[in-house]
């Protein structure tokens, strides 16, 4: 059995402490518990109980109770996330964007003298944020080989072997589109004090040209640039609909020795390269820490009591829907719903009441991640993004 519909969930209630000889024998799992709470231990509610309302192929009492705890936390997941969603404004825009410009691109090309090529990218440190490459474009012209390989590099100096590499195909004077068979997912989060960083690189053939491609064509209001000091991800300015300046910088960036490939220099053309990004937060992340207590924080307490009460709720639900006649479906069909109105009403109270107006207060709101910030009450927002 698993309760892992999120990992910060798993075992969050037990199913049952409690050996009954009228049942199914217990599971060894069905008895551990991160937070001390059994799910047939909420009043009104019994292993006998939950045992009736098991219908022909629905498996056993055991199974019936973890689906009902698996349902419960995702319900919980949705209905606390909603909530917070209404009470909050996002951090950063969620979407998909391109990186790197073709406006210029048949302008004169760019020699490629050195061993390697290609664009880099440095993204904010953004816990529950995810950074997906969706596709990548080649942009060349001279003598043009019909691929060309494409290798994707940490920040780790040491770390030279490739993260992921593509063959990618080209054609002379061109901008060639090629969607990833699978996204590529890099990390955003990062140990220490550095941000997450990546190389998208290739080494050119003889005779080969990149064409004027560029992270910034120099138009518009905003105009994206590579700043290590005050990176334009930490600006909360207006963007011009470059939603991927919001999360990152970008620049072409070329050189020889692979393992020094954080000293090399910056570049606005963008080598040839570009990208078609998405980035978005899970706003889970605001709600689920990396380490729960389940049993000693108080607020983490109240999830794991409002998961229970949702989690009765579906297995009367359940039983009130049976098709099995039995004492409790036959003369407690009354009882059994206002018990589950109660349930309901606990988990509503928790949810709505508390847990969401909790993680919407400015301490609170980015406790365990960074997706969120506070509700913009005047239509100000402020200068910086923390990270």
């Amino acid at each position: 059995m698993s309760s892992s519909a999120h990992a910060c969930f798993e075992n969050v209630i037990g199913l049952s402490r409690t050996d009954c000889p009228c049942v199914d024998e217990r599971p060894i799992e069905a008895g551990i518990s991160a937070s001390g709470l059994f799910l047939d231990e909420l009043p009104g509610l019994s292993l006998r109980m939950a045992d009736s309302a098991k219908d022909c192929g629905d498996g056993g009492l055991w199974d019936m109770l973890d689906k009902a705890r698996e349902n419960a936390i995702k319900d919980f997941r949705a209905d606390l996330g909603r909530a917070i969603l209404q009470g909050t404004d996002a951090r950063r825009r969620d979407g998909i964007s391109t990186i790197g410009m073709d406006k210029n691109a048949a302008r004169s090309g760019h020699n490629l003298g050195n061993d390697y090529h290609g664009m880099t990218l440095q993204t904010a440190k953004v816990k529950g944020g995810r950074f997906r490459v969706l596709a990548m474009a080649t942009a060349f012209k001279g003598t043009v080989p019909a691929t060309i390989d494409v290798g994707v590099y940490t920040r780790a100096e040491e770390a030279t072997e490739l993260l992921a590499s593509y063959t990618l195909p080209c054609q002379s004077g061109k901008v060639i589109w090629t969607d990833l068979a699978e996204p590529l997912e890099l990390s955003m989060s990062e140990l220490g004090s550095n941000n997450p960083r990546f190389w998208f690189l290739y080494q050119p053939t003889t005779g080969l040209q990149a064409m004027n491609c560029e992270v910034s064509c120099g138009c518009g209001g905003f105009k994206p640039s590579w700043n290590e000091r005050s990176p334009q991800y930490l600006s909360s300015n207006q963007k011009d609909g470059m939603l991927w300046a919001e999360w990152a910088m970008a620049a072409g960036t070329k050189g020889n020795d692979l393992s020094r490939r954080s000293e090399w220099g910056t570049h606005n053309p963008s080598q040839g390269i570009m990208l078609k990004v998405q980035f978005e937060c899970d706003i889970t992340s605001t709600f689920c820490p990396d380490t729960p207590n389940y049993e000693f924080d108080a607020v983490q307490q109240v999830m794991a009591h409002a998961i229970r009460f949702k989690a009765g709720a579906d297995l009367i639900t359940q039983l009130l829907n049976s098709t099995r006649i039995d004492r409790y479906t036959m003369t407690a069909g009354e009882v059994l719903a206002q018990t589950r109105d109660g349930y309901m009403t606990e988990y509503t109270n928790r949810v709505s009441g508390f847990l969401g107006p909790h993680f919407s207060e400015f301490n609170n709101i980015n406790a365990y991640g960074d997706c969120r910030r506070c509700k913009d009450q005047h239509g100000m927002a402020r200068g910086l993004i923390r990270n």
